[in-house]
């Protein structure tokens, strides 16, 4: 097994590279690996950031970058497949795919040779992982998407993207927890909020999650229409 890189971004944090392409088997070591640090945090830790393939570790005194790098040497060579901490989750998320809430299926067909029909197919027909919550608090980057759904981001992002929208780039998929600015292709919108900061925790979805998407029509879409998931 090649170990995994481990590099400052300051004096006070390290991130320690599984791998540098998206990868299951590297999200979930740096999943793992977080989940030990969070049970049996070291002296000086203040909290670990996972991402697709890679964690990053912040301290303070009375920890140091080579204390913190060996003890992350250590932790990643004796851990063990079984070590994968943490609760598996998995969603269920309705979504509704229908005019107006899809406004870039059309752009999306284009892009990829596909029929409205097809694209909704592919992207309810798979279960996605959740690899990391960035961007924004609560919005979540999933994958991996097929190939035949593999779209560019667009070329002038909307300075305003409703929450709830479901959204695709590249191989990902993601849903915007808020009203925000985004440059991903709208393909439809969940009744669901994704993120509450009066809730414990405040986001619905975590890495390590699993996500699979539902089709449903608008009528229902306004009967869920910001329901909070059971």
């Amino acid at each position: 097994m090649i170990p995994p890189r481990i590099y400052p971004i300051h004096d006070q944090a390290l991130t320690i590279e599984f791998a540098a392409a998206i990868s299951v088997e590297a999200n979930e070591k740096a999943i793992s690996l977080h989940h030990r640090l969070q049970s049996a945090p070291f002296p000086g830790f203040i909290e670990s950031v996972p991402a697709y393939g890679s964690l990053t570790v912040y301290f303070n005194e009375p920890a140091n970058s080579t204390g913190v790098e060996a003890l992350l040497r250590n932790l990643t060579a004796t851990a063990a497949p079984e070590q994968l901490l943490g609760e598996v989750r998995q969603h269920l998320i309705p979504v509704c795919y229908e005019d107006p809430y899809g406004p870039d299926l059309k752009d999306v067909e284009v892009a990829t040779r596909l029929d409205r029909t097809a694209i909704i197919n592919l992207h309810t027909g798979m279960t996605f992982r959740v690899f990391m919550i960035g961007f924004v608090p609560g919005f979540a980057y999933m994958g991996i998407l097929p190939p035949e759904l593999e779209t560019a981001r667009k070329k002038v992002p909307r300075l305003e993207v409703p929450a709830g929208s479901v959204a695709i780039a590249g191989r990902q998929t993601g849903i915007y927890p808020a009203v925000i600015p985004g440059g991903w292709n709208i393909i439809g919108r969940t009744p669901w909020k994704l993120f509450n900061k009066d809730t414990q925790p405040c986001s619905l979805l975590s890495a390590g999650d699993w996500v699979k998407f539902e089709p449903i029509t608008s009528e229902t879409f306004e009967q869920l229409s910001w329901a909070s998931p059971s």
